[in-house]
């Protein structure tokens, strides 16, 4: 559905529509989706993306919206019984209430809120049986999600999403794929969870890959001094997970950074 004179998108809330209706189609057929998945949307917008996963064998579609001004766009779809729509914040939604539980994500997500809202997705459903998550996020974000270990890009949640499953970037996306036309190259990324699904939710994975990232330049034992640990006792765990001592916070392997917190939770 094209924006019409009586809607004018809001940049504050990253409202740039995907109009593209071929994009729109492969994303949904991406997603394989089978009358066994519960699919959660954030950002439906005016409906485009919404209405190409009803025309999927979905069982139940919950699409999560903050803005009220768009709910003209959406009240013909409210009619359908797969469908639930839900007013409220991405970020600080009640993921975990959601019945029947998502299994997968298909979403073109808010650029500007998009490291904190999947590690709320993360933290609220991968525990309850979320699968899979492919989301149309800025080409940046993108390169930060599935980043390896001894580049810049390397961050927290790239490092959690491979210790968990996989990150890959399925394909570019222009910017004249949207409404209004965004100043930035997007790409669609697909995310795997398989294991370690409450990884999202320990409070010192968290806490230490903070830490680890919080100056890049700094060496790693110098980060991690500010978690109140001398710095003798991080240079033996960093050791005894076979972490060089000058090492930087990018240049861990996942089995690093988890061999690492596993062997702190012992001395703490």
């Amino acid at each position: 559905m094209r924006d019409t004179p009586s809607f004018t998108p809001k940049t504050s809330l990253g409202q740039n529509f995907l109009i593209n209706r071929d994009i729109v189609r492969r994303t949904v057929e991406r997603a394989h989706i089978t009358e066994n998945d519960v699919i959660l949307e954030i950002g439906p917008g005016q409906g485009v993306l919404t209405r190409e996963i009803l025309s999927s064998p979905c069982s139940h579609l919950h699409s999560i919206e903050i803005d009220r001004r768009l709910e003209p766009f959406l009240q013909d779809i409210e009619g359908d019984d797969r469908f639930s729509l839900h007013w409220g914040d991405g970020v600080k939604f009640p993921y975990g209430e959601l019945r029947p539980a998502p299994s997968k994500v298909v979403a073109n997500i808010p650029y500007h809120v998009t490291t904190p809202l999947i590690w709320s997705i993360l933290e609220k459903l991968a525990p309850y049986g979320l699968s899979y998550m492919i989301l149309m996020v800025q080409k940046e974000a993108a390169d930060r999600l599935v980043a390896q270990a001894c580049t810049k890009e390397r961050y927290p949640l790239g490092i959690t999403l491979e210790a968990m499953g996989s990150a890959k970037t399925y394909m570019k996306v222009s910017p004249g794929s949207f409404r209004p036309v965004p100043k930035v190259s997007s790409a669609l990324v697909e995310l795997t969870i398989e294991r370690r699904r409450d990884l999202p939710s320990d409070n010192l994975w968290r806490k230490v890959l903070k830490a680890g990232f919080s100056q890049r330049r700094k060496k790693l034992a110098n980060n991690l001094v500010s978690l109140g640990i001398k710095k003798e006792e991080i240079l033996a765990l960093m050791d005894r997970s076979g972490i060089p001592s000058e090492a930087r916070a990018e240049t861990l392997s996942v089995s690093q950074w988890l061999e690492f917190v596993e062997s702190l939770k012992q001395t703490i």
